[in-house]
């Protein structure tokens, strides 16, 4: 109900601007009218003034050549053409003023005013005048000596004057007069209407007014009570009496508030039931979080003893390259001076103390930039198979060392090679790796597996051993850095625990994969899978 009594209460206020609006449109059109009609008269007065004018000098210019006194032929051509141009733009204002008039007429039910129709028809027969002073004066030769002047003169005024039998110096003079009675009259009209827009804008705009001030005191009276006791709803909502409802009975839009007040109002006190429960709910959900903090704080501890234990294990890793360049130099500076071969034995102990100390923080420094993201690598085309055959003959030296075999399961020789975009030197520092790996945590005797398989598009590299294993909870931590299972340590004292890291970090690098499997007691199996620019159809 209020929903439609403000509709057709804004429906009033909008009716009346409306017609407030449609008033104002056909009153500014009426001055316009008028204005226009007054500028028009302005003009024709104006071209009439200049018609009148050129014929005066043509009349001047004729009596000129009459008497043989010079009369130039450009100021004819120029008078005549003058006086052209003025009857085509008298004829337009004409026709445009006969025009504004039946608008006029039409709407102030008023008949138009005949010498309007006139001043049209007076241009037709201005057109036949010039034409024919145009013929006589271009025929005008100079009076000979003796002949009578009068009766020439005579002639010449009866062209200038006559056109179809009318005399157009009569037409041009009582249409400048009748124009210039109507300036006047058309200003008054333009200011009579502006008089009478103006009062009706006035009007309807205190209509208006009046109208919207009824209208706003009655809906703010409509408003006022429900508004009341919607505010004193929220007043005790917010004072936390949710038990709160407001009364019904307006049979209205705030009927349906209410009621929606109302259940809202309920919701919220089973809001605040459900808070109470899920307060204690979280309760002891904190409870059960701490203990797991405190879990994960024993984590946290094992993970610094952990740390503890890397830099004891780098220390020593340090150190005694550190230490054995110490003493080769110590050695060499006692006593008295030695033979040069046995100078040249300590230096070359001394540059591979150096090498094995440099081969530690080169793996440090990569380790660090690929953490960083700023590992630099250069590929270009490389051949899978030269690469795996230089690996695995750097792997053969090492096994040999340690009664290990290293063998490269070559593909069939019928098969074409796979060629990779890949960094040479980077791929094959991750291959020998993997392969130092396996030759120093396999069994003497041992044998280590190399090959290849390749897809359409990606290449799989394979290296298993026959070594310790790697026990299955330690198997997702491998590529940890700094991590050595138990196993490993077992096996070998020494070592980092951050080859396996920095030959994940190439492999990433190069957009591969590398996984790890392993049997504990039976052997290790690795496999390195990367994108191929070319590979065969069928694998190895």
């Amino acid at each position: 109900m209020f929903r439609l009594r403000l509709s057709l209460a804004f429906a009033a206020l909008v009716a009346l601007v409306c017609i407030q609006a449609a008033f104002v449109y056909r009153g500014a059109n009426r001055v316009n009218d008028y204005a226009q009609h007054s500028r028009l008269a302005s003009d024709i007065l104006s071209e009439l003034l200049e018609l009148s004018a050129s014929k005066q000098r043509l009349r001047v210019w004729a009596s000129q050549q009459l008497m043989d006194a010079n009369a130039s032929p450009e100021v004819r051509d120029s008078l005549l053409t003058r006086m052209q141009a003025s009857t085509e733009k008298l004829r337009t204002l004409a026709r445009r003023d006969l025009s504004l008039w039946g608008g006029i007429a039409a709407l102030e039910e008023v008949p138009i005013p005949p010498e309007v129709g006139q001043l049209v028809a007076m241009s037709e027969l201005l057109d036949d005048n010039i034409a024919s002073v145009r013929a006589r004066l271009l025929g005008l030769a100079p009076l000979e000596r003796g002949a009578e002047f009068a009766s020439v003169w005579q002639e010449l005024n009866g062209v200038f004057d006559v056109a179809r039998g009318r005399d157009l110096r009569e037409l041009i003079n009582g249409a400048i007069e009748r124009q210039r009675n109507v300036m006047p009259i058309a200003r008054a009209a333009t200011e009579r209407g502006l008089d009478r827009l103006r009062q009706q804008t006035i009007g309807l705009a205190a209509l208006t007014l009046a109208a919207a001030v009824v209208l706003a005191l009655y809906l703010n009276r409509r408003l006022q009570r429900p508004l009341d006791r919607l505010l004193e709803g929220t007043q005790a909502l917010r004072a936390g009496a949710l038990d709160h409802r407001i009364a019904l009975g307006s049979r209205d839009e705030f009927d349906r508030v209410a009621e929606h007040f109302n259940a809202m109002a309920a919701e919220l006190q089973q809001h605040r039931h459900d808070a109470d429960a899920a307060r204690r709910r979280l309760e002891d959900a904190v409870l059960e979080r701490t203990s797991e903090l405190r879990a994960a704080h024993q984590t946290l501890q094992q993970i610094d003893q952990r740390r503890r234990q890397l830099l004891a294990d780098l220390s020593h890793e340090l150190r005694t390259p550190a230490t054995a360049i110490r003493g080769e130099a110590e050695i060499a500076l006692r006593g008295a001076d030695k033979p040069l071969p046995e100078y040249r034995e300590t230096l070359t102990r001394i540059v591979g103390g150096v090498k094995q100390l440099t081969g530690v923080i080169d793996d440090l420094l990569l380790v660090a930039r690929a953490e960083a993201d700023q590992l630099a690598m250069r590929f270009g085309a490389v051949d899978l198979a030269e690469l795996l055959g230089d690996a695995t003959e750097m792997a053969g030296a090492l096994g040999a060392r340690h009664n290990v075999r290293v063998e490269l399961e070559a593909p069939g020789a019928d098969l074409p090679g796979v060629t990779l975009q890949a960094d040479a030197d980077r791929l094959r520092q991750a291959l020998v790796i993997v392969l130092d790996n396996a030759v120093r945590y396999s069994r003497t005797d041992g044998t280590v597996r190399v090959s290849w398989q390749s897809t359409d598009s990606r290449v799989q590299v394979r290296v298993a051993d026959e070594g310790i294993g790697i026990d299955a909870d330690e198997l997702p931590t491998v590529f940890e850095r700094f991590v050595r299972g138990r196993r490993a340590r077992v096996h070998r004292a020494d070592g980092t625990g951050i080859g396996l890291s920095i030959a994940q970090a190439i492999v990433h690098a190069h957009h591969g994969h590398i996984d790890i499997e392993s049997v504990p007691m039976q052997g290790t199996t690795v496999r390195i899978e990367l994108p191929c620019l070319y590979s065969p159809t069928l694998s190895s």
